[in-house]
């Protein structure tokens, strides 16, 4: 049975059963619970949304409990292994039980030292994202030169300052793009405080010649329809937001598919990609799932083919359909993944996923995952960064 478990819960179990050692007999379950308390209330911040100073008191803390929560592991299993070397060597359980009561309080005390630390440089490295610029040529050349401004993972919520969505807008208008794509996860606090902190009147003025193109990320799964972010982000009117849907100009065609995650929870199965495929068009896409397209290419037609998909899983294996596409996209761009963004989940994500962070090809496609331009739970970056990429292909 322990071997069903998922690793996530499992971990979890063990750094609370290894932290009730850190109170004294009296205090020890009621001090584990406590701790249990601190990191869900990570999660319970998205219930207490309306109300800003328990959202931001439940983020704060459980931001905290959650990186002590993952670097505790680290130490406790390290701190395990030497006591099993130990008793290898002769020690006895009795000792090594002494030594525990005796040392782990402290462990715990320099973890959390530590942890603060994190926040100290963290904090402004996710503050302070970075602008990259990357050069591309592709298989299919553009009729011209194209600069697209690719951002992911905003995660507007309790934390976000409006000053950085200031700066965000203001450095999008600098790079003067021709095109802009957001690969998923707009917010996890409602449209209502959108509204109220003035993020609608910000957003709305990101806007390039050939569009502004947007996805949904699995956090829209959670925002709708109860949090109206996707309503949001439709009623701004300067996004083409694409639900399984393509969308074409005279330079290029992007297809956004629809977030597993989100097409699980609305029992909305994702349409194929092949059906997607912009040859196969023989109209506009509906101004229900997209603004509509400037024209729609002929078969033959050679223009690049751009994919956005919130996760970078790649085209989906149980979809027959899709092994008959006579074309791939030429460039899929995706987001999600945060790049681990604090240590130690940085190391760990490699493992997760088969293109963490960068450049990668997944199923022949040559694809590109962002490390976010904001933050999920911990507002910090240790061993990641927050990026706004400006693409030129060729």
């Amino acid at each position: 049975m322990f071997s069903l478990i998922p690793l996530p819960f499992a971990l979890f179990f063990y750094a609370w059963w290894r932290f009730r050692f850190v109170f004294p007999r009296k205090y020890r379950y009621f001090g584990a619970l406590l701790f249990t308390l601190c990191f869900a209330s990570v999660f319970l911040q998205r219930a207490f949304s309306e109300n800003d100073v328990i959202s931001v008191a439940f983020s704060a803390i459980g931001s905290f409990a959650m990186v002590f929560l993952a670097n505790w592991v680290i130490v406790c299993i390290l701190w395990d292994i030497y006591l099993g070397i130990r008793r290898l060597c002769g020690k006895s359980k009795l000792a090594n039980r002494r030594l525990r009561l005796k040392k782990q309080p402290l462990l715990a005390a320099a973890v959390g030292v530590i942890i603060a630390a994190f926040f100290l440089i963290g904090v402004p490295a996710q503050l302070n994202y970075k602008t990259l610029r990357e050069n591309v040529t592709l298989a299919v050349h553009p009729q011209k030169p194209l600069k697209i401004a690719v951002f992911s993972d905003i995660h507007f919520d309790s934390l976000f300052p409006k000053s950085k969505l200031e700066r965000i807008t203001d450095s999008i208008r600098v790079l003067q793009p021709d095109a802009i794509f957001f690969v998923g996860d707009l917010s996890d606090i409602p449209a209502t405080k959108l509204q109220e902190r003035g993020f609608d009147s910000l957003f709305k003025t990101i806007n390039a010649p050939l569009g502004f193109y947007a996805v949904t990320g699995n956090h829209e799964s959670f925002m709708n329809p109860g949090g109206g972010t996707l309503e949001w982000l439709r009623n701004l009117g300067n996004a083409i937001l694409l639900l399984d849907s393509t969308a074409c100009n005279d330079y290029f065609c992007v297809t956004g598919r629809l977030d597993h995650s989100y097409a699980k929870r609305h029992s909305a199965g994702r349409v194929s990609l092949y059906k997607l495929a912009p040859h196969l068009l023989s109209s506009p896409p509906s101004p229900s799932s997209a603004l509509t397209a400037d024209f729609v290419p002929s078969p033959d037609s050679q223009i690049p083919w751009f994919l956005l998909d919130h996760q970078p899983k790649g085209l989906d294996p149980q979809d027959l359909a899709d092994s008959a596409l006579t074309r791939l996209p030429d460039f899929a761009f995706s987001g999600h993944t945060h790049a681990g963004q604090f240590f130690p989940v940085t190391v760990l994500i490699h493992a997760m996923w088969k293109i963490a962070y960068g450049y990668g090809e997944i199923d022949n496609i040559p694809w590109f995952v962002s490390a976010g331009i904001d933050q999920w739970g911990p507002p910090i970056r240790i061993g990641s960064k927050t990026e706004l990429v400006l693409f030129t292909f060729n």
